[in-house]
């Protein structure tokens, strides 16, 4: 998750000044990524359940991602740069995808709370680091060192995957037309993928929204506009074990309603406010944020069955990757149509909307156990 934002600050230097693109074109940049992971997460996952296998998968995502991050730094055309980014996306995520799912296939049901935070801890500590110190990289060292260097860290992880222990054992020989019965059978995890998409959409636009609207306000700079991301992403990272445990007290349907609500109140302010007020609306999202995210992945991990988990979790990975990307589109439709202030209140809404139709759900549920 480091390598996903590590070219987040610098993407105008690459995109538009390097390559010679649009603003569209750097929205397309995040885009096309996320809709591989759309395409493939859920492949991935069936193909792991089917092999009753991950470790193979997890290591041939990373080493072709390490191949083809290198590889960006050879490209001249920004179209050329995009049909990568879309072969990339598909790589990297069967490398990620597969490890979320041994981390489920590994807990321990009486801890699961805590450990899908630290889960969902160590994804965004990595998404909150990588924004700033790709910021320095390309200010010192331009705008494709932070490509150099993703690169080579996953030819990294990819060594690294031949040492990962697999989970508990897995049948083994699934058919597909089971996996889709054993998806069937549970309805309920409809509701934290509805959750993980209005997250992932909110965080699509703000990871290439939010900087160009930072531009605006002045901070030309990359490594300032890294900072004040990273207001968001540090607390968000740090903040997820707290989450978990939380969840383990309350349940996960506590936290994730009234964590959503907030958010999106709070959303709805980041472009009225200046540079001076946005740090404590950014460090106040990251702090909501946290507490929404554990409980989400723990509702997927606690409703799914064991012999398909990695299809359940790569059903929550696609459902989160379209919203990361249409996130960004949400915010240049919304941008161009009355401008950034917009674009946050919008996606502040949707994230309003998605807790108020929830709370409903889910006291038909209980009023009817």
């Amino acid at each position: 998750m480091f390598n996903l934002t590590l070219v987040v600050a610098g993407l105008k230097e690459f995109i538009i000044d390097d390559l010679g693109g649009t603003v569209t074109d750097a929205t397309l940049f995040f885009s096309v990524e996320t809709i591989a992971y759309i395409v493939f997460a859920p492949l991935w996952g069936i193909l792991s359940d089917r092999l009753g296998r991950r470790r193979v998968l997890i290591v041939l995502g990373f080493a072709l991602s390490a191949v083809i991050y290198l590889a960006y730094g050879h490209v001249e055309s920004v179209n050329v740069v995009l049909a990568l980014r879309f072969l990339q996306g598909a790589c990297s995520v069967m490398g990620w995808s597969l490890v979320m799912a041994v981390v489920v296939d590994r807990s321990v049901d009486g801890k699961r709370g805590r450990i899908m935070g630290l889960m969902g801890g160590s994804l965004i500590l990595g998404v909150s680091i990588g924004a700033p110190f790709g910021g320095y990289l390309t200010r010192w060292l331009g705008a494709r060192a932070p490509l150099t260097v993703a690169g080579a860290l996953f030819a990294v992880l990819a060594i690294a995957g031949l040492f990962l222990r697999e989970g508990r054992a897995r049948e083994s020989g699934i058919r597909m037309k089971k996996v889709m019965q054993v998806l069937q059978s549970q309805p309920r995890l409809v509701l934290p993928l509805v959750f993980h998409f209005v997250d992932r959409l909110a965080v699509g636009l703000f990871v290439v929204v939010f900087p160009l609207y930072l531009d605006s306000l002045g901070a030309t700079d990359p490594a300032v506009r890294g900072r004040y991301l990273s207001y968001f992403l540090v607390p968000f990272a740090l903040l997820q074990y707290v989450s978990g445990r939380l969840c383990e007290r309350t349940g996960p349907w506590p936290p994730l309603l009234v964590g959503s609500f907030l958010y999106g109140t709070l959303l709805c302010f980041v472009g009225y406010a200046d540079l001076l007020q946005l740090t404590p609306i950014m460090l106040g999202l990251g702090v909501l944020a946290a507490v929404m995210f554990p409980p989400a992945i723990l509702l997927v991990a606690d409703l799914s069955d064991p012999r398909v988990r990695g299809s359940a979790m790569g059903a929550f990975n696609v459902a989160g990757s379209l919203g990361f990307a249409l996130g960004p589109l949400l915010g240049a439709w919304a941008y161009e149509s009355r401008g950034f202030a917009f674009a946050f209140v919008v996606c502040g809404a949707v994230e309003i909307a998605a807790a108020v139709g929830a709370l409903a759900v889910v006291r038909q549920w209980f009023t009817r156990a």
